[in-house]
């Protein structure tokens, strides 16, 4: 397009998305750099055959949320702590309205219908269940876990990425996805290193931003005010990537950025949030 419009091709593309979109953007600096010169991943899935995966992740939420509800939101019931234990993050109450049930009415089943159909299309969804959907078990039963190898990420990045995802997100908990991610990177790094495969300097740079209270959903924030709005900090992390690229600036250290703060040269934080939420 850019070629027929203007005579000649872009002298730099980057690839941006969010949520599935930020999935592709890191498939797009795994697999084609003659394509891509660096990209922002914004809160991406991760895809793997191995847990952690949606198709993990998303059953205990489904089985569980039921009699978290019945319990009137209560973070001391059974069900409350099953969730979290599965990964998520902690649940927000507004008087009748909580995060994570705005989460299971708009997000969670819909999402598992929608993997699980792909990928393992033999399991009978209606009658077995979504919440009871046992990813390990099916490995011997179906061909889902060659089917999610097909299309993982390997963290082989080739062109320089950034990642930025919150803390708060209830449909990619942090931990099973931005951090999963940035887990895959670092090996694949080491990998190289131990292969002795070049400098290190030369490796694609790599930085994972956490936003403290970040939401996957940036309209939640209407219901529940203690979100963070990701997308400045996606709009920064673009900045910083096109600097790095086309200028050769240095990316700022991985680092978690407070709420109402923004991506620093010198982190207060650096690396992970030590909290999920910050009243």
């Amino acid at each position: 397009g850019v070629k027929a419009g203007y005579g000649r091709h872009p002298r730099y593309t980057y690839a941006v998305g969010t949520s599935n979109g930020g999935y592709q953007v890191r498939r797009a600096v795994e697999l084609a750099p003659d394509l891509f010169d660096g990209g922002v991943d914004w809160e991406g899935t991760f895809v793997d055959a191995h847990a952690p995966n949606l198709l993990t992740d998303l059953p205990p939420a489904i089985l569980n949320f039921p009699d978290y509800a019945a319990s009137g939101f209560n973070p001391a019931s059974t069900a409350a702590k099953n969730i979290q234990a599965a990964g998520y993050p902690p649940d927000i109450v507004a008087g009748a309205a909580s995060l994570w049930s705005s989460y299971n009415a708009q997000f969670w089943e819909v999402t598992q219908c929608q993997w699980q159909k792909r990928l393992d299309l033999a399991y009978d969804t209606y009658v077995s269940g979504t919440g009871t959907y046992n990813y390990v078990s099916r490995l011997s039963f179906s061909d889902v876990g060659t089917q999610f190898a097909a299309f993982a990420t390997t963290g082989e990045i080739r062109r320089p990425l950034i990642t930025v995802a919150g803390t708060m997100d209830a449909l990619l908990p942090i931990d099973h996805h931005a951090r999963a991610y940035a887990r895959k990177v670092a090996a694949a790094k080491h990998k190289r290193h131990d292969h002795g495969d070049g400098n290190d300097e030369r490796r694609p740079a790599y930085r994972l931003y956490e936003v403290q209270n970040g939401n996957h959903i940036e309209t939640f924030q209407d219901t529940f005010p203690q979100l963070e709005l990701l997308e400045p900090h996606a709009q920064r992390a673009f900045d910083l990537i096109v600097q790095q690229v086309e200028r050769g600036a240095t990316l700022p250290p991985d680092q978690c950025v407070p709420r109402g703060g923004s991506i620093a040269d010198a982190p207060v934080q650096p690396g992970h949030c030590a909290s999920l939420f910050v009243p």
